[in-house]
This record gives structure tokens, C-alpha cells and sequence, in this order.
């Protein structure tokens, strides 16, 4: 009798002073014990929910689907063991949460309901995102400067750079392959690790040209040399004299690299231009191209993850997130004469 009333006290001070969300439920889906926080989190309080559902306290669709997976726990047997969920609170705020339930069993090895215990991880998954959001913005970044050597190698086996010996035409071709290679095993990892949700780093004060514009443009050197692109000035040059923006400078160059590297492939032979507007409190930028319009349905959809047939699907879509983690937006527009052209803000 004394373990009895023993064990009833561990488990009634566990359930007052977990920060965890502990709770037990009859065969029918009816909590029967709950530990404090679980109350807190479903805006009631403990007596209230004894004898209730998930119904009662969470949005119907959500709580069908608890009810379906408690249901299949029962009827199973099997455990589920720290499945990683989004959940909705009764206020509307949303939390990351480890789940593991497992079956109630009385003394004879009767189901007799469900014992879940969830532990909130938004902590945790935001530091996830974020070094998936580094490892993806940093993969990103690195197809640049490959594109641009297998570039280089393509001039150099034309003879662009003078007569190259067959034999060394041979080396340069299964480099070249090797980074068409290299290139693609990246393309599969930035996929893989595309999840945009890096903070905002902080923000420092910029010359648009000379530490954004021309080291990019002396990266794809080669590129706009093979394409034989012009740059022009058409929709208003960047000036000059400085213009000083206050962003943050890896940011803005894979914004920039990112708008150059398509313009390059879709204006093959043709121009790219680059706008700049005072607008008061925010700098109104642009990267045109002469190449073709992107059609009208897909003109919103460019901006998603994974939209785009012909590459990783990301570009734009990081492109966009870091210029609005800026506070900022980006979007896309017809020019006059029927061309591609990409605008965003940076606030001042």
C-alpha cells in the first residue's frame, strides 16, 4: 500500500513539474491524467481536460489526425518514438515538438490506453534550419565560381588564350567533365539542404559597385566573354560616384550573383543591364537581361522552391527570402520592349 501511494506521488509531482507535456488516455481517446504544462499549452487547466478529447482543444483537423494515430497505437501495439511535429496551439501560436507514445498497460499486459510524452524542440529545429540554411546558401555560392573555371577551360580549348597542344586539349576536356560532375553532386546537396530560414546577420554599410557590382562581374568575366554579352545601361545605370547601401554584403552578392548568372544564360549574345533608383527611404535596384519573357503564368511561381525544370529550383526563391529578411521584396516585370527584368528594394 505505501509503494502504492508512493509511486501515485512521483507520478503526481512529475506531472506538476515537467516542462514537458506528459499525458495518459483511456481506450476512447479521453485524457485521464495530465501534466501541468499540457493544460497551459490547451488553455484550460487540468481538472477541465480529465474526462475531454483532443476535439475539445485543438482544431478538428488536427485533432482527427492525433485521434487516428492514437487509435493505430492501441490497436497495434507499436510505439511511436520522437516524431517530429508541428503543432498549433488553441492561442494560434505554432511549436516544434518530439512525440513518443506508446501503449497503457495494466498489471495483466492489457492495453488500456495511450501515455504520450512530447517535449517542445523549436529551439532546436531553428538551429537545424539554420545550419541547413548556411550549408544551402553556401552550396549555392560555390556553383559560381566553378561555372566560371569551366568556362575559362571551354576558352581555353577554343584557343582563345593562344594554340593549346591536342594533348593538353584532352586534360582540359576531362577536367571540364569532371566539374559538369562536381557541379551537379552540388546541385543535389543544395536540394537536399534547402530550408530558408537564416537569421538576419548584421548589417554593414556598402558600395553598391565597387564591393558588390564589379567583383561579381570580374567573376563571370569568362562567361560574359563566351556569351559575348554586352553590359548597358538602358534602364539606368548604377552611378559612378558611390552609392553606400546598408545590407549585409554576402547577402547581397548572392542576390546579385544569382540575378547575373541567369541573366548571362538566358541573354546569350544579347545585354544585361543594371537600375538604380533613389526612392527616398529605399534604394529601387534591377537586373535586366535581353533574353525572353518569362511566360505569363509562371511569373509568381518563379519565386518557389523547386520550380524551375532546368536547375536546383533555388535561386530566386533564396534570392527573394534575403532580400525580405532585409525588409525588403523582389519580384519580376515586363520591360517595355518585352524582356526580362528583376526588381527589388533595400531600405536605406
Amino acid at each position: 500500500m505505501g509503494n502504492t501511494i508512493l509511486r501515485t506521488d512521483l507520478i503526481e509531482a512529475l506531472l506538476h513539474s515537467t516542462p514537458d507535456f506528459i499525458y495518459f488516455k483511456d481506450l476512447n481517446g479521453k485524457y485521464v491524467a495530465v501534466s501541468d504544462n499540457v493544460a497551459i499549452h490547451s488553455g484550460s487547466v487540468v481538472t477541465d481536460m480529465i474526462g475531454k478529447s483532443d476535439l475539445d482543444f485543438f482544431p478538428g483537423e488536427q485533432a482527427e489526425a492525433m485521434f487516428l494515430e492514437d487509435k493505430k497505437i492501441i490497436e497495434t501495439g507499436e510505439a511511436v518514438k520522437d516524431k517530429i511535429e508541428k503543432r498549433v496551439c488553441p492561442n494560434g501560436s505554432e511549436i516544434w515538438i518530439s512525440v513518443t507514445k506508446f501503449p497503457w498497460k495494466d498489471s495483466a499486459g492489457e492495453i488500456v490506453g495511450l501515455i504520450c510524452m512530447c517535449r517542445e524542440v523549436t529551439e532546436r529545429i531553428d538551429r537545424e534550419r539554420h545550419i541547413l540554411d548556411m550549408l544551402s546558401i553556401a552550396t549555392h555560392d560555390i556553383r559560381g565560381p566553378l561555372s566560371s573555371i569551366g568556362s575559362m577551360i571551354k576558352l581555353l580549348m577554343r584557343g582563345a588564350f593562344g594554340f593549346i597542344d591536342e594533348s593538353v586539349k584532352v586534360t582540359l576536356s576531362d577536367i571540364s567533365g569532371r566539374i559538369i560532375r562536381l557541379e551537379k553532386l552540388l546541385g543535389e546537396y543544395l536540394c537536399k539542404s534547402s530550408m530558408m530560414n537564416v537569421k538576419m546577420p548584421e548589417k554593414e554599410y556598402l558600395d553598391l559597385r565597387q564591393d558588390i557590382i564589379d567583383p561579381i562581374l570580374e567573376e563571370f568575366a569568362a562567361e560574359i566573354e563566351e556569351s559575348m554579352i554586352r553590359i548597358d545601361s538602358r534602364l539606368g545605370a548604377i552611378p559612378g560616384n558611390k552609392v553606400i547601401i546598408k545590407a549585409n554584403a554576402r547577402w547581397i552578392k548572392i542576390v546579385y550573383r544569382n540575378l547575373i548568372r541567369n541573366a548571362i544564360k538566358y541573354a546569350a549574345s544579347g545585354q544585361i543591364a543594371f537600375g538604380f533608383e533613389d526612392k527616398g527611404d529605399h534604394y529601387r535596384l534591377n537586373v535586366y537581361n535581353s533574353g525572353p519573357p518569362v511566360p505569363e503564368e509562371r511569373r509568381t511561381n518563379i519565386f518557389e522552391k523547386f520550380e524551375s525544370s532546368d536547375s536546383s529550383g533555388l535561386g530566386l526563391a533564396i534570392c527573394r527570402n534575403l532580400i525580405k529578411k532585409h525588409g525588403g521584396d523582389m519580384w519580376y516585370e515586363n520591360t517595355w520592349d518585352n524582356h526580362p527584368n528583376f526588381i527589388f528594394t533595400v531600405p536605406k
